[in-house]
């Protein structure tokens, strides 16, 4: 495993072309560059993949999600603030896109709708937006704590935590069409075509080492897959592709097979993996406690690189198109 520890990084101080924008930190090459986020400062870094060259800028503020829009173009929620912002990489500026109040903590884009979908913690409620006109259009409250969202379709599925329940909304409509119980303190969302997975960390007093697969029209749990300890995030590309699990609490991943749900490889990573994304190569993954980027091919699990990020690194997001 090649690690590459970065001495030198530039750091940027807040500027802009008006007192509402942030400049972006810069590379050379967009199409090599990865932007992580800090939970330990308020602080965005950009650093090129290629060379391992970082270059960072504070922040006023740490952001709590990061969605796509098109390519070049991010909306990003702050928890503490009510402002959502734009990341545009090509003007290499943030700045403010529309109030929604405090309590935002995942966001997610339906390109067919063309709508923007924000999860409360506060309200516990799903704020509708529509993007091409920058205004709220509906708000559809759910369960405790809605902490992540996922896509299927025109059904989105809601994790609402704190109840331990995952909501099922028609998009088309707006309207909750269902609700499902599933296990202790959940997190992480992900459904195969088949089965709904949750994990987490447990029920009080116990550690859980396992994701649990429910079958979304029976809303009962039909099977469960130990995986790692307090798996936090789950993913998959495309239905029938590899099942990828990050464990936060044994620092480890787990790469499932889509048919028959055995875990076919693991392996560990940095102290306190936090967040995951997927190219067509590899697989990108911040450990918070480690201060590490780890770059990890998807298919053999092989790591190809690990950077130093210092201060907590934590949400990803790519800047080019080889995304």
């Amino acid at each position: 495993m090649k690690k590459i520890i970065v001495f030198l990084v530039v750091v940027l101080t807040f500027s802009g072309c008006n007192n509402n924008e942030i400049q972006l930190p810069t590379t050379n090459n967009l199409d090599s560059t990865i932007y992580i986020t800090h939970l330990k400062e308020n602080a965005i870094t950009a650093m090129d993949i290629s060379t391992g060259k970082q270059e960072k800028v504070s922040l006023p503020f740490t952001f709590s999600s990061i969605v796509e829009i098109s390519s070049g173009f991010f909306i990003a929620s702050v928890k503490e603030e009510e402002k959502l912002y734009k990341i545009n990489v090509e003007e290499k500026i943030i700045s403010p896109f529309l109030n929604v109040g405090n309590g935002i903590v995942d966001l997610l884009y339906d390109s067919q709708e063309k709508s923007l979908y924000a999860a409360n913690v506060i309200s516990n409620t799903i704020q509708v937006i529509d993007v091409q006109s920058e205004k709220q259009v509906n708000d559809i409250k759910v369960g405790e704590y809605p902490s992540k969202m996922l896509l299927n379709g025109q059904q989105l599925f809601v994790l609402s935590a704190g109840s331990s329940e995952v909501y099922k909304i028609d998009t088309t409509s707006n309207n909750i069409t269902d609700s499902i119980n599933v296990n202790p303190r959940p997190e992480g969302l992900q459904f195969d075509g088949k089965y709904l997975w949750t994990g987490g960390h447990g029920a009080t007093g116990s550690l859980n080492d396992r994701i649990f697969g429910y079958d979304p029209e029976t809303k009962k749990e039909e099977i469960s897959v130990q995986t790692g300890l307090m798996p936090i995030q789950i993913l998959q590309e495309d239905e029938g592709s590899d099942i990828f699990v990050l464990s936060h609490g044994d620092h480890s991943l787990s790469k499932l097979d889509p048919d028959t749900y055995s875990v076919e490889q693991k392996i560990f990573v940095g102290d306190n993996p936090s967040n995951m994304i997927v190219d067509k190569n590899n697989l990108y993954i911040t450990c918070l406690d480690g201060d590490e980027l780890a770059i990890i091919d998807k298919n053999t699990l092989e790591v190809q690189n690990v950077f130093v990020i210092e201060n907590g690194p934590f949400l990803l997001f790519k800047g080019g198109n080889e995304r």
